[in-house]
């Protein structure tokens, strides 16, 4: 796993524990006087692993609550993203047109209903303001297939 990638790049948990390991390593070396002072310790971890110095307080404050247990391992930080929702709402009373509409289709036109068609009926009926995709997902939630 190398440490020698580009500028801005997420380190996954394994290059986090290597770093830790790195710190563990020069600062028992430093404690018993080996090769650094204890206080160029950071930047001399810095540098070797090839990580700015915040990122390396991160890691080592993700490392002292793996040491002490309260995570159980390193993380890989993610992107937040938002949860997906329909852009339109539908409420009991469209849901129930929507389901009188599709069974509609079957039993009086006699045909097997299609997204485009259900869509068009809804936006006639209800005035629905959603989209084709919008509308599968509600489809699909009440148990059409």
């Amino acid at each position: 796993m190398s440490l020698q990638g580009r500028k801005k790049r997420v380190k996954w948990s394994g290059e986090r524990e290597i770093v830790y390991n790195v710190y563990k390593l020069k600062k028992s070396e430093s404690e018993v006087g080996i090769t650094i002072p204890l206080s160029r310790v950071q930047k001399k971890v810095a540098e070797a692993t090839r990580v700015s110095r915040r990122t390396l307080c991160r890691v080592l404050k993700e490392g002292e609550n793996v040491e002490t247990g309260v995570t159980m391992a390193f993380s890989t930080p993610r992107k937040l993203r938002p949860k997906f929702c329909t852009k339109s709402v539908v409420d009991n009373f469209d849901e129930a047109v929507l389901r009188r509409i599709v069974h509609n289709f079957y039993l009086t036109e006699k045909q097997r209903p299609t997204l485009k068609a259900i869509h068009s009926k809804m936006c006639e009926s209800t005035g629905y303001g959603g989209g084709v995709s919008s509308l599968r997902l509600v489809l699909r939630k009440m148990g059409f297939r």
